[in-house]
């Protein structure tokens, strides 16, 4: 098998799950519109006050902010994040060193970002150098995809489905309410680009792109003044959001009344929550929260909601979606305490905002299925995404990650979390012809509860069976034993 033919398979395995609006030789079936989520309520109160009058305190140093070079050098920046370091030229003798001026904090979100593909991941950014950025959204828009066409420098582990020497040009960008229209130049129709994956990606890439504009959720696709656009044999003629693109076999829930509840320890008064740490590795983002009493020492968290909610995502601060966490506030009096927020501009996790006490708000760039369980009766733990392929409504595989070397007949070590009856995961491995060559089940910490519960065991791999392995997880239905929510790991065994 070719390499190219590989990759091609590689990649396209988590994203074509996704894009069902995308048929491969054919015209896509019409689908609705997506649904908008209610404008959500604020609930934060007097802190956002204070946060206001910060913001406007800092309003003077956004443009330097939004411009700012990164890396020392033009084009995309290699990482989300810019590193600062001392210059490294030879120091003058004769005249004192002048005191280093500092550069602003960021008050807003980078949006001079634009998108790689990942293989089987969803894509990540990274960010634009411009000299001015245009005032309006149709401009803005032409010069992120204009800097996506002809982009060399990348992320580590990402690509573009888009070859620098491409001749792939931008006829207009047309704005109407949340939808961009996008029609793109094809000399003879030919985007070149072969293979189902390298189109998928394209058109990933696209659509998180074009949708990186404030207010914009949905983008439509064509070529050569309107006609549908055709990559190879993939043809694309619906509105497209990023959920439809990032790989992931369900979306996050929206509403409180779809989030999770949990009941903790309300008999102290006055205890709240501190962010311990935020990550994000380009997939899976991991917020650790833990209990804080009113003189800053560790204590039990009391009763807590979780929940998404579409965000206004034309606010300074806000992404596209946001997750709120509220603790219960118990003993009465002010839950607000010294409001903060932190910038991460990372994909898929832009901004923490808290009223400093009980209240926490993360700001993200799509719907991606998110969890929540508790290590501790101290600790609160928030993951968002992973990788696709281990990642479902109700089940999210930290290890094995896809593609790990396992030993045959040795035992193999699965970490993660599920929400699933009686708290049984049903296991099984499959050779390279989908022959079941080993199964079994385990425990989690939890059964069914509105948080998930964890787990930590190891799995017996079997003897003689060597090759690409997939190993499955998934939950047992208790109605008919049918599979649910299954995650497919594939493996290397030797």
């Amino acid at each position: 098998m070719s390499e190219e033919r590989r990759d091609d398979e590689i990649i396209g395995r988590a994203l074509s799950r996704a894009i069902e609006t995308i048929d491969l030789n054919q015209t896509p079936y019409e689908r609705s519109r997506l649904a908008t989520a209610p404008a959500r309520r604020s609930i934060f109160g007097l802190w956002q006050v204070a946060t206001a009058a910060a913001a406007i305190v800092l309003a003077l140093a956004i443009g330097s902010w939004l411009t700012r070079p990164t890396d020392g050098q033009p084009g995309v920046a290699a990482s989300p994040t810019a590193s600062v370091g001392a210059p490294t030229g030879p120091a003058a003798t004769a005249t004192p060193t002048p005191s280093p001026i500092s550069s602003p904090a960021p008050t807003g979100l980078d949006h001079q970002r634009i998108y790689f593909a990942r293989d089987s991941q969803p894509p990540i950014s990274a960010h634009i150098d411009s000299t001015a950025i245009p005032p309006a959204p149709e401009p803005r828009i032409q010069l992120r995809l204009s800097s996506l066409l002809s982009a060399t420098q990348l992320p580590p582990g990402s690509f573009s489905a888009f070859s620098s020497r491409t001749t792939i040009g931008l006829n207009s960008v047309r704005v109407n309410g949340e939808t961009a229209t996008v029609d793109f130049r094809v000399n003879g129709g030919d985007w070149g680009i072969r293979g189902s994956a390298q189109s998928l990606a394209a058109v990933q890439q696209l659509v998180y792109t074009a949708t990186e504009e404030p207010g914009i959720r949905r983008v439509v696709l064509t070529q050569n003044g309107g006609n549908k656009v055709t990559i190879d044999q993939l043809v694309v003629d619906k509105p497209l959001a990023r959920e439809d693109m990032f790989g992931y076999s369900s979306t996050g829930a929206l509403g409180k009344d779809r989030g999770i509840t949990w009941g903790g320890d309300d008999s102290v008064a006055h205890v709240g929550a501190r962010l311990l740490s935020a990550t994000s590795d380009g997939s899976r983002v991991v917020i650790k929260l833990e209990g804080r009493g009113p003189n800053g020492q560790a204590a039990k968290l009391p009763s807590f909601a979780a929940w998404l909610e579409q965000s206004d995502d034309q606010a300074l601060t806000n992404g596209k979606y946001g997750l709120y966490v509220e603790l219960q506030w118990n003993g009465g009096g002010n839950s607000n305490g010294a409001a903060d927020l932190t910038i991460y501009d990372q994909t898929p996790l832009r901004t923490v905002t808290t009223n400093g006490n009980n209240v926490f708000r993360i700001e993200l760039d799509d719907s991606r299925p998110w969890r929540a369980y508790v290590p501790s009766p101290s600790q609160l733990v928030i993951e968002i995404g992973g990788d696709p392929r281990a990642t479902s409504d109700r089940i999210a595989v930290t290890a094995p990650k896809p593609g790990d070397i396992a030993n045959s007949g040795a035992d193999l070590t699965l970490t993660g979390s599920a929400r699933v009856f009686e708290a049984n995961v049903v296991w099984r491995v499959l050779d390279s012809t989908g022959k079941v060559v080993a199964n079994g089940h385990f425990l989690t910490s939890l059964g069914s509860s509105a948080v998930w519960g964890t787990f930590n065991t190891k799995i017996a791999m079997p003897a003689n069976v060597r090759g690409n392995l997939t190993l499955e997880l998934f939950e047992a239905s208790p109605k008919d034993g049918s599979a649910q929510g299954v995650v497919q790991i594939p493996l290397a065994v030797r």
